[in-house]
């Protein structure tokens, strides 16, 4: 079933951001031709804990979700502009990010003496095969999690690409996929919320890690080879694409709470003013303010968040070497930590000396092609890079 009709002339969607730090949601018109337009957007902040725990996470994100759609059902419509006359909703999108669903990238290869015709049974085959070795599902997803959505990214026949493998002849055959999964424990909480409000005949699960590849795509299409880093409140996801597909993805427990609860505990500032620090550090303010306890801590920050980046790269990835293009999805008050990280330093050890990396965050300026905002609000990239997945999913 196609997320959009093909017949359809103007459709109102909902999407979702559920992150590890926050949830948003917004209603957005998709018409053909144009890019996604969205009315209304309102996002919910998870609360600020000193001591995170994975049932304390859960919690407070069904929280901040049933606060964004209760925002999207009370008064989303009418600022959108609707008045009296609500549109139906009948298709929903939800981008998820670690932790709540594991994402997985895979190459598979075929090469025979002699051809033969490639079926969805050889497919189906190969990624068996593929799922019982040391790299597949059983080392890398957890087992109570389920199948949330899958994408054959590209196939190669003969050294060549197409988009229509099955039924042709090859001896040589190379399939991309990507698959993401979750617990059902964590799908069903998050499909339940929204069933309260909305009745869609569609409602669709994607990995954030996909949803921001695909955007990735869109605004760089020269970029085959690329690294991906979305630093959320809790987490780091790492994706790494080559030949123009998701090839790795790993996470690590370093985001914007990891900051938060160092400069809480050694850095002597209150927990109540962690959100007055970020907002003044932002936009350079802080600076001349900040004690130099704090500019140390920064500075370990820094450095953590260096190691662990380089351990995901090599945990997710056997390749010798790898892309020098990093494109970051993060809060604005993030940003200069993590591309201060990636410093020149960090590029020898990665053997990609003597360049240097490329940083590039990913922010309204670079959505701009993407989507557009009739919302007051206009510097939610994460909504953005969902309402454009959304207006890509039509049939």
């Amino acid at each position: 079933m196609s997320f959009l009709s093909k017949k359809t002339k103007n459709e109102c969607v909902l999407v979702f951001d559920i992150g590890s730090g926050s949830v948003g949601g917004a209603i957005v018109l998709i018409s053909p031709g144009a890019i996604p337009n969205i009315l209304y957007s309102f996002r919910s902040e998870m609360p600020f804990q000193e001591k995170a725990t994975g049932a304390r996470l859960f919690s407070l994100m069904s929280r901040s979700l049933s606060q964004v759609v209760m925002a999207l059902s009370r008064e989303g419509f009418e600022a959108a502009g609707f008045g009296a006359q609500r549109p139906r909703i009948e298709k929903i999108l939800v981008s998820l990010s670690a932790p709540w669903m594991v994402a997985l990238g895979t190459f598979l290869q075929l090469r025979n003496k002699e051809p033969m015709v490639v079926t969805e049974t050889v497919f189906a085959t190969l990624l068996e095969h593929f799922d019982k070795s040391e790299n597949g599902l059983v080392e890398n997803i957890p087992k109570e999690c389920k199948s949330m959505e899958g994408h054959l990214q590209w196939s190669v026949l003969n050294g060549y690409r197409t988009a229509a493998p099955f039924g042709k002849e090859a001896a040589e055959v190379e399939f991309a996929v990507f698959r993401s999964f979750s617990a059902p424990r964590i799908t069903e909480r998050v499909t339940g919320i929204i069933a309260d409000f909305f009745h869609a005949e569609c409602v669709r699960l994607h990995a954030f890690s996909y949803v921001s590849f695909r955007a990735v795509q869109k605004i760089y299409p020269r970029e085959e080879n690329f690294i991906l880093a979305d630093v959320s409140g809790e987490q780091t996801e790492v994706v790494i694409a080559r030949n123009g597909a998701i090839a790795d993805v790993a996470t690590f427990p370093f985001g914007r709470n990891y900051v938060a609860r160092l400069l809480v505990k050694e850095g002597g500032i209150p927990a109540g003013s962690i959100e007055t620090f970020f907002r003044l550090s932002s936009e350079g303010t802080s600076a001349s303010k900040m004690t130099e306890r704090v500019r140390k801590l920064l500075g370990r920050v820094r450095e953590d968040w260096r190691n662990s980046f380089e351990k995901a790269l090599a945990s997710a990835s056997e390749e010798p070497f790898f892309p020098r293009s990093v494109f970051i999805t993060a809060d604005a008050d993030i940003v200069p930590i993590v591309s201060s990280a990636l410093s020149d330093e960090m590029a020898i050890r990665l053997n990609l000396a003597p360049w240097k990396f490329r940083v590039i965050p990913i922010g309204a300026k670079e959505l701009a092609p993407l989507a557009q905002w009739s919302a007051p609000k206009k510097d939610d990239a994460f909504i953005a890079i969902v309402s454009s997945f959304a207006r890509e999913s039509r049939g």
